[in-house]
């Protein structure tokens, strides 16, 4: 069923609304904002404009992010060593009903990218089918299915639907024709997933900063939604950075422009057509500081991607809804025009939700008040014990045509194997993929990149499914030649490029190096050494194993272009678990420190 058309008429009331609204100017210049705990315990930040709204219009924002097919509930330990049930599907549903019921449906809920990819095998082996189908069951309002029109419609549209995401970068791992295909509907081509014939969704998708070559847009750009007379704008963007996240190849004709531009003139539509208030929902985030904050934060005290994109808006944005980091962000940031913008991000794999509060002047369409908070989506309290039914038969159904897949035992663990996090230079599990990879292709060299890793492995049996949620990603590994030359300089491009500011530290088996950061770049590896401990000779070619996101650019390592003869082998999850099924002892593996800092003088290379 194709979607519905927009109101003939909204345009034109948005044009005069925005006639009504320019007597409020710029009133988030001044205000008052301030943070504190509430009797839930989560601490708020809020503001408020120094004028009190006439005809007050108060609106909840509920906003998560991040999901990548988690659809069941996690177990974690808090400080007194208890376990306890968090997040979950049916769980985040739950949370999510009772704030609607709580509103009386003056609810918004707003998804910031990565719902799908680097999937939990419960969605990802079923093609990520069953959270798109959760995806429907978040929908509020009238969401129809979107129809192969969409993408067509302008870059402004007029929706109904109280349900809106924006496009992360793994939501094109598998492509954009795989993308259209769960957006629009359609079988997928290996016959398999929740559905035999999957229908598309019923949640529209933004995407301002991406088109096809030829300058169509892929998504709409934003959208405008009406709530009792009220208009809410909505702008879409995704990290410019996905060609570097996503393998080249996988992209298709599609590319990917900086966000502030396309932002901005979204913007700057919406205010024209008369939209006062404007949210971005931006699948990019902050790393740094830590929230929330008691008083505004500037844009160059941010760390993260979208600390540039905060620097470059023009302003007319009340509220940024954030994601990419996993990071719980909610703080206040000034724009250009000296505004305000609430920013928020809710953790990842719905472990937590934003609830984000706003009180609009309905005379001007001006925002005179707003909030957020960061809410657990505990199991075993409130909303939480009594999960969302249908949602929970969904991931019922998905886990019954998964389990047998994910249950199959392959080996067990010693001990727990963590990947740590990609600044750091090594790290066990890393180690232990690294060397599976090289010994079961005959490689002589290894080379992994962290961000593939999604998972630890815990001690005890370890499963499929376990192993599934170390790489979930189906990369192929392809066997390749490169000279001793061109590894050192793959080496080097750990601390050059689009890393000199933050190391992203590749995992290798069969190399063993020092590294000192304090040299110039390029020269920063001082020692390096092959498996049998020869220094690494320049001229002689390694027979090396890469996955094919490394082979074509991904995470900007660009000196594998210069790899020759090409040989697919297998994915890195059944080199993994091949390597793994013929362990004889339970698999163990700790940085062993073939990858460290200097400490003291090594012979230096000859290059």
């Amino acid at each position: 069923m194709p979607a519905r058309r927009p109101p003939a008429l909204l345009l034109a009331v948005l044009a005069l609304a925005f006639a009504l609204a320019s007597v409020a100017g710029r009133a988030q210049t001044a205000g008052s904002a301030e943070i504190r705990a509430r009797r839930d315990g989560a601490a708020e930040v809020s503001w408020r404009a120094p004028t009190v709204a006439t005809e007050p219009f108060a609106l909840r924002l509920l906003a998560v992010n991040d999901l990548h097919g988690q659809l069941e509930p996690h177990a974690t330990v808090g400080g007194n060593g208890a376990s306890r049930r968090i997040g979950g599907a049916a769980v985040l549903a739950a949370y999510l009903a009772q704030e609607r019921a709580l509103a009386k449906g003056r609810t918004l809920t707003l998804i910031a990218g990565d719902s799908i990819g680097a999937s939990a095998l419960v969605s990802g082996l079923l093609h990520d089918e069953p959270t798109m189908a959760v995806l429907d069951e978040l929908a509020d309002g009238d969401c129809p299915r979107l129809g192969r029109d969409w993408p067509a419609r302008p870059a402004l549209v007029a929706t109904r639907c109280h349900t809106l995401s924006t496009v992360g970068n793994h939501e094109f791992d598998r492509g954009p024709a795989e993308l259209e295909r769960l957006l629009y509907g359609g079988r997928h081509p290996d016959g398999t997933g929740l559905e035999r014939d999957w229908r598309g969704t019923r949640v529209p998708f933004l995407a301002a900063n991406v088109a096809h070559r030829d300058g169509r847009p892929f998504l709409p750009a934003a959208a405008v939604v009406d709530f009792e007379g009220v208009h809410i704008g909505v702008v879409g963007a995704v990290t410019a950075d996905t060609p570097g996240l996503v393998a080249a190849d996988r992209l298709g004709d599609l590319a990917f422009s900086a966000e502030v531009g396309p932002v901005n003139a979204a913007v700057a539509a919406l205010r024209a057509a008369g939209v006062r208030t404007v949210v971005l929902l931006i699948h990019e985030g902050l790393e740094s500081p830590a929230t929330p904050q008691p008083t505004p934060v500037y844009p160059d005290e941010l760390h993260g991607g979208l600390a540039a994109v905060l620097r470059g808006l023009d302003g007319g944005v009340d509220v940024v809804v954030a994601g990419h980091t996993h990071k719980a962000n909610n703080l206040l940031v000034p724009l250009k025009d000296g505004t305000l913008a609430l920013v928020a991000q809710a953790r990842s794999y719905g472990t937590a939700y934003s609830a984000i509060d706003l009180v609009l002047d309905r005379a001007t369409g001006a925002v005179v008040e707003k909030s957020a908070r960061i809410l657990t989506t505990w199991g075993d309290e409130g909303p939480g014990l009594a999960p969302a039914r249908r949602v929970a038969r969904i991931v019922e159904r998905a886990a019954r045509a998964t389990a047998a897949v994910k249950d199959r035992p392959v080996a067990s663990a010693a001990a727990p194997i963590r990947r740590g996090e990609a600044s750091d230079p090594e790290s066990a599990l890393g180690d232990l993929v690294a060397d599976a990879e090289r010994a079961v292709t005959g490689a002589e060299v290894a080379i992994v990149n962290a961000g593939g890793l999604r998972n630890d492995i815990e001690a005890g049996p370890v499963s499929h499914g376990a192993l599934y949620d170390v790489l979930p990603f189906g990369n192929v590994l392809v066997r390749v030649s490169l000279t001793g030359a061109e590894l050192l300089e793959l080496l080097e491009e750990q601390w050059s490029g689009a890393h000199a500011a933050a190391p992203r530290f590749l995992r290798v088996s069969g190399l063993r190096y020092v590294y000192d950061p304090s040299q110039p770049r390029g020269r920063q590896v001082v020692a390096v050494e092959d498996a049998a401990g020869e220094p690494l000779d320049p001229a002689r070619r390694y027979r090396v194993v890469v996955n094919d996101f490394l082979l074509h650019g991904g995470d900007h390592y660009s000196a594998l272009a210069a790899a020759r003869d090409a040989t697919p082998l297998m994915t890195d999850l059944e080199a993994l678990e091949a390597w793994a099924a013929r362990a004889r002892a339970p698999l163990q593996a700790h940085a062993d420190g073939r990858a460290r800092p200097f400490d003291a003088r090594p012979a230096v290379i000859e290059r």
